[in-house]
């Protein structure tokens, strides 16, 4: 401390000497001596106040100034005159003796002025050094192992790093200086020569190692960090470290070697070049571990995947060799590529000697798609186990170069690391930083420095690291581990290596990068350079080296025979989270009543059309809220209740509920009000359907940022943890989905499929064509129905009025798509996504319109014990009596279907027409649509929809339709509706009032002019 004060000291002592300010300060008593300080020649104006205020602190504790102070003051006490109480102050020039200044000295003190403020002013610039190097030597650390690239893109040294900046030179090199308290590099010494200075700072931020953290605004994690890298003797490893890190550098490489050997012509994205990416992932679990972590989450691209799989994680390595077998299939799905598989394995960690769980979730190629995947995961399972503060469950995220810069999925998913309903408390990042994407240089894939750049934005510490030097690398894994555990931040390892071989074994590198593969070629592999450092060092010898050798390729080998004898993939194998326990003792084509009971239903309406005494509720919330409990009165339940209704009852049976997307809360349409919020007390909210009882699931519905792609993919994620849980994603409007769509293709409609991972999650899609214009009108249900892996025919002999078929399809189908037109509908659609025996996505074209309408309500009838969800809902009309005499049965779905009977009923045809909704398009309910064609043999089919004929569900009902009324020479079905477009809907008022009017002129073959 003395030494932070002395140098702190001198600076006000030279901003005194300029005559800067420093800030109002209280008035002292003048006495004689206080004169005396005022009338010293160098100090003027507000500087003199800042010294009078030293004076009077000295005054009351001598302490509490520098010893040069402390010395100056009591000079003047003495009866020192102007220019004789001054002193040189004993800290700023090393080996001058502290003397007391008599007046027969004052000669000697004027002639020492100049030299102090040379001395103060060399040191400030040695503070501003060392500043320069904690801030910008990673711009000239060795960090290409290779030794032909800057990772900052960048050759030239900073200017700030250089002697000649601050006007030193080689003289200056052995004098000795004060360290100021912003750094750690001396130690315990309080004054190193600049040699010295200038060798200590190089040896941490320039040579293997570069460490960007200047950037962060918190002191306290700068200091931290500082510590952690500045201290000496900080990154040596033991002797028994060394060998644990040699041995798993025989695994990593030794792997890899093996699978080229064996299917040298088979893809499998190897990690040569980047051997150290094993230990390095080792070790972040290892010390998370010690340090509390029992659950880790990773996601990663392919690079690597099977050697992670086979050495972080330890799959049997049998297994995995299988993989490069032409075997069949022991179970359902189409299976993946091997390097996109993951896993879930508990196993013990000897380092920390704790039980640990390891999930590698499986991922496609869409490289960074992960991201959001792993958080969602690691949150959940953080709610489910208690751990609010993810003190039990770390993410680890691995990631490639060129898609961490490039990919925007990367910054939307760090743009969730603080929310509240969205944070893990901090992920660990490893970038396998190939300085190449796939054949692009960096300097034209990127416009940042660094391809790590994006973590700057949200106060990242980044790491960069060479791999050659795999000890520097366990440094920094322990550092960031260290760094999860104390902030709850993300932080970023950059492990800047290169590609021994192409994007993939069969590519041909050097047809773009000569030069790099040329150097590549005479590098040689990190285990062979570590062997000989650690041989060197007499760490081990030869028959050491040779026995750890010969072990794992006795373990290699030994895996090769057993993978010979397997004789089928089974794909439960690579779950990355299993669910054995719910699937135990549940028959799959068992369904049960989605209803509840009156008394229960009473209740929740009762709670969400109440608060708290002595809440501040908006006025208008109050008349929504008497709205709410009139209609229970008046038999007559919006969709606001419906949902609520389906929420309530699930929370009350214990099944956690959780709602997210942009503006939920409220609703988009102001519709929900879930969250209520006191009028005259800040941040005080209500969540109603959290006040239902004690022992009910806790409801979670959280705004989110203006994501679609990041929070999708988060709350998959979430949804994989546990399968009785009611997870639901909304869009503000359905086409706003548009931009999740790598989510949805390649996790949500494939991932049963690829993976054999079920999931749950609901995807509520507000769609309705109400004149709002091409982007606020269709949530694209034609793209979900064409993904749905349903044929397009069926015998009609197999098509059975019976619970069984209807419960088949569903756990046949990758996802359910639906469209509902009554809460009741709506809430038995999302009570049976819970009460299901598997698992299937759900994905509901929600109103919009609909919400308000007065026709859209439903009873409580509908609602109660043996209801349930209703797939089809068939014509109730005058029409449904006089089946034999209807001429056409218009089948629909959605909302148009109130504009349809609108205009039956306008038109006097409520007789001749009958109306029927498809509540659920896929599965394509066969055998309900039989009933209902058989039921007015003589009528003709239409289809009608609001959406254009290229668009909405006419090309997904069209073939199935007609596969089972062809036969009955009716000539299939007819569409009626809107015309193709490219555009999904016109922005044009008048347009859209008249294509309405045409499309239900063409489905009841009436004049336009008579609508």
């Amino acid at each position: 401390m003395m030494r932070a004060s002395g140098f702190i000291r001198a600076q006000i002592f030279h901003a005194s000497r300029r005559g800067l300010s420093a800030g109002p300060l209280r008035r002292t008593p003048v006495t004689a001596a206080s004169r005396n300080v005022m009338s010293e020649g160098f100090m003027n104006g507000s500087s003199s106040i800042y010294i009078e205020q030293m004076y009077d602190n000295w005054r009351s504790d001598p302490n509490s100034v520098h010893k040069s102070w402390d010395a100056y003051f009591r000079n003047v006490e003495a009866g020192a005159g102007p220019g004789e109480a001054f002193q040189a102050p004993p800290t700023l020039i090393p080996g001058r003796p502290q003397q007391a200044v008599t007046s027969a000295q004052t000669s000697t003190a004027v002639s020492t002025t100049g030299d102090v403020s040379r001395a103060i002013q060399d040191h400030l610039k040695i503070q501003l050094l060392i500043r320069s190097y904690q801030t910008r030597g990673h711009n000239i650390a060795d960090l290409d192992p290779l030794g032909i690239n800057s990772a900052d893109l960048d050759d030239t040294i900073p200017r700030e790093l250089e002697l000649d900046f601050y006007g030193f030179t080689e003289k200056d090199l052995d004098r000795e200086f004060v360290l100021p308290p912003t750094t750690f590099i001396g130690g315990d010494k309080t004054t190193l020569t600049l040699r010295e200075i200038i060798n200590r700072l190089k040896n941490i931020y320039c040579l293997h190692t570069g460490v960007e953290y200047m950037h962060l605004t918190n002191f306290e994690q700068q200091e931290w960090i500082r510590k952690n890298f500045e201290q000496p003797r900080v990154t040596e490893l033991t002797a028994q470290q060394k060998k644990v890190l040699f041995k798993r550098l025989i695994r990593s490489t030794k792997f890899e070697e093996f699978l080229a050997k064996k299917w040298p012509s088979e893809k499998r994205f190897g990690l040569e070049g980047c051997e150290v990416l094993i230990p390095a992932i080792k070790q972040v679990i290892d010390r998370s571990s010690t340090l509390g972590v029992d659950s880790v989450v990773i996601g990663m691209p392919h690079r690597g995947r099977l050697n992670v799989l086979a050495n972080v994680c330890r799959q049997p390595l049998e297994t995995i060799l299988s993989q490069f077998s032409t075997l069949e299939a022991a179970d359902e799905g189409s299976g993946d590529v091997k390097y996109h598989l993951g896993v879930c394995i508990e196993r013990f960690n000897r380092q920390s000697q704790r039980n640990i769980k390891i999930a590698v979730v499986a991922n496609p190629s869409h490289l960074e798609a992960v991201d959001p995947v792993v958080q969602g995961k690691v949150r959940a399972e953080a709610f489910y186990g208690g751990d609010t503060k993810c003190d039990r469950n770390l993410a680890v995220m691995l990631h490639g170069d060129a898609a961490f810069s490039g990919q925007g999925v990367v910054m939307e998913t760090f743009n969730l690391d603080d929310l509240p309903s969205y944070s893990v408390h901090g992920a660990i990042h490893i970038v396998v930083n190939n300085q190449i994407g796939f054949t692009t240089d960096p300097r034209f894939s990127r416009s940042s420095p660094y391809c790590t750049d994006v973590g700057r934005v949200v106060g990242c510490p980044i790491f960069h690291v060479n791999v050659d030097d795999p000890e520097a690398v366990m440094h920094v894994c322990t550092v960031a581990a260290d760094w999860r555990k104390t902030f709850k931040k993300d932080v970023i390892i950059d492990l800047v290596c290169y590609r021994r071989q192409g994007h993939n074994e069969l590519d041909e590198p050097m047809f773009t990068q000569p030069l790099m593969y040329q150097r590549i070629k005479k590098t040689k592999p990190v285990l062979e350079k570590y062997q000989t450092k650690i041989i060197g060092e007499g760490v081990a010898d030869e028959k050491y080296i040779k026995d750890e050798l010969a072990k794992y390729g006795q373990i290699l080998e030994d895996a090769y025979d057993a993978a010979q004898k397997i004789t089928h993939v089974r794909n439960r194998d690579w779950l990355d989270s299993p669910w054995d326990d719910f699937f135990k003792n549940r028959d799959p084509h068992a369904f049960v009543p989605t209803g509840i009971e009156k008394d229960e239903l009473n209740a929740i309406t009762e709670k969400f059309s109440s608060v708290p005494e002595g809440f501040n509720l908006h006025r208008g919330l109050e008349r929504t809220l008497k709205g709410r409990r009139q209609m229970l009165a008046d038999n007559s339940l919006d969709w606001a209740c419906g949902e609520a209704l389906a929420f309530g009852s699930l929370l009350k049976e214990g099944i956690h509920v959780r709602l997210s997307g942009q503006d939920v809360e409220r609703g988009t349409f102001s519709h929900r009000h879930h969250v209520l919020h006191d009028q005259k007390i800040d941040q005080k909210v209500y969540n109603q359907l959290n006040d239902l009882s004690e022992n009910q699931g806790e409801y979670t519905v959280c705004n989110s940022s203006l994501s679609e792609y990041a929070v999708l993919g988060f709350e998959l994620g979430y949804s994989m943890v546990n399968p009785n849980s009611l997870v639901i994603w909304e869009a503000q409007f359905g086409d706003f989905s548009n931009t999740a769509q790598c989510i949805i293709d390649q996790f949500i409609s494939s991932g049963q499929s690829k993976w054999i991972r079920q999931s749950g999650l609901v995807m509520l899609l507000p769609h309705g064509y109400e004149g709002m214009g091409p982007e606020h009108s269709s949530a694209r249900p034609e793209r979900f129905l064409q993904m749905c892996n349903e044929d397009d025919t069926i015998d009609t002999s197999h098509v059975t009025l019976d619970e069984t078929f209807a419960a088949q399809q569903l756990h046949d189908t990758n996802w359910i798509v639906a469209n509902c037109t009554t809460p009741a509908n709506f809430f038995h659609l999302l009570r049976r996504q819970v009460l299901l025996p598997f698992r299937k996505p759900c994905i509901v074209m929600t109103p919009k319109s609909l919400l308000r309408h007065p026709q859209a309500r439903s009873p409580v009838e509908e609602f109660v014990s043996n209801t349930s969800f209703r797939r089809v809902i068939f014509e109730d009309g005058p029409a449904k009596d006089n089946g034999a005499n209807v001429e056409r049965v218009i089948f629909c779905t959605g909302k148009v279907y109130y504009d349809l009977i609108a205009a039956r009923k306008q038109l006097g045809l409520e007789d001749k027409f009958a109306v029927t909704r498809v509540e659920q398009t896929a599965p394509f309910p066969y055998d309900l649509i039989k009933e209902e064609t058989n039921r007015y043999p003589n009528a003709e089919l239409i289809w009608a929809q609001e959406e254009h004929k290229n668009m909405g569900a006419w090309a997904f009902i069209q073939p199935r339709f007609n596969s089972l009324v062809l036969c009955d020479n009716r000539g299939g079905i007819k569409y009626a509706g809107r015309k193709p477009s490219a555009s999904p809907a016109t922005g044009n008022k008048y347009t859209h009032i008249n294509e309405q009017k045409q499309l239900l002129a063409q489905v009841f073959n009436v004049p336009k002019t008579s609508l």
